[in-house]
């Protein structure tokens, strides 16, 4: 009991202070971004758990750690796990969005399969380095109605029909994105694909903002890609006044990355007002890549 009264403090403090920095301040500079990235809430759970048990026989902590914990997992659950299952219909739409995180070749099997299940409008490959000619022969011979585009900075896109390209920029940070065009349902559509770098000595709040201008400028109906931003984060707050995300659509967990336990969600979705989100599937494919794979179906509310 006497070793207790000396560890409450040094044990208590570090977790109020991870509290306080997930729920109020955020990522608001690189300091405060850095704590919280490798503090989502299933970390939090983690540790309130550890912490009910070290404390367990001072009995007014242990019932207030317990009762912060249950709240935690309460609000984990409501937050980032979607319980409804949809059926896509014939007349919905679907996107893929995956990172293969620099997978030896294409996984040409997987792609076939969601392909025949989803018939997606668009897929978009990003750090596709090793993408490989034969196969790339394969997908334009076996899907005519596709059109593959090889892009820059490792992203492999495919939409039904012609894509326009429009522009390419890559930032000092190494962040890069594409602006495309192209036909969604006899509907002319820009897309936007981005991925965003993990810049050490650079928050990467000020890519995403710049991001979210330049989506804005060019009036992109789509936004995919790999934010390597949490979607809680504050910085994308600029993004929830002027799109919507399929955060809200997701079946199951949220998270994306990494691998084998998804503790953030790194790769998103967002669109205009005038498309609706309907359903965010996930499919973990470890053999591959350290991020999941979404596909994202929506229809036009006009």
């Amino acid at each position: 009991m006497n070793i207790l009264k000396y560890l409450k403090l040094p044990l208590l403090v570090p977790f109020v202070f991870l509290l306080i920095i997930h729920f109020l301040v955020k990522d608001r500079n690189l300091f405060f971004a850095t704590i919280f990235n490798i503090s989502p809430v299933p970390i939090l759970i983690s540790i309130g758990l550890v912490l009910s048990i070290i404390l367990y026989r001072d009995k007014k902590v242990y019932k207030l750690v317990l009762t912060i914990t249950i709240l935690l997992i309460c609000h984990w659950i409501y937050s980032y796990y979607g319980f409804k299952e949809v059926t896509i219909n014939k007349g919905d739409t679907s996107i893929v969005l995956w990172n293969i995180d620099n997978s030896e070749s294409l996984p040409l099997d997987n792609i076939d399969q969601k392909i025949k299940t989803y018939s997606p409008e668009i897929m978009a490959f990003l750090e596709a380095k090793n993408i490989g000619t034969n196969k790339l022969k394969y997908l334009k011979k076996k899907y005519p109605d596709y059109t593959f585009t090889v892009l820059q900075g490792y992203m492999l896109l495919a939409t039904k029909g012609n894509a326009k390209h429009i522009e390419y920029t890559k930032l000092k940070t190494i962040s890069k994105y594409h602006l495309l065009e192209t036909s969604i349902k006899g509907k002319i559509k820009r897309v936007l694909l981005t991925d965003i770098a993990v810049f050490k000595s650079r928050n990467r709040w000020q890519d995403l903002k710049t991001v979210l201008n330049y989506a804005l400028e060019h009036k992109a109906d789509i936004i995919l890609g790999d934010f390597n931003t949490p979607y809680e984060s504050m910085h994308f707050n600029g993004f929830r006044d002027n799109y919507q995300s399929f955060h809200d659509v997701s079946e199951g967990f949220a998270a994306t990355w990494p691998k084998g336990l998804p503790l953030l969600e790194l790769d998103q979705i967002w669109v205009t007002p005038e498309i609706e989100p309907i359903s965010l599937k996930k499919f973990y494919l470890k053999e591959y890549s350290n991020h999941d794979m979404l596909i994202g179906s929506f229809k036009f509310k006009n």
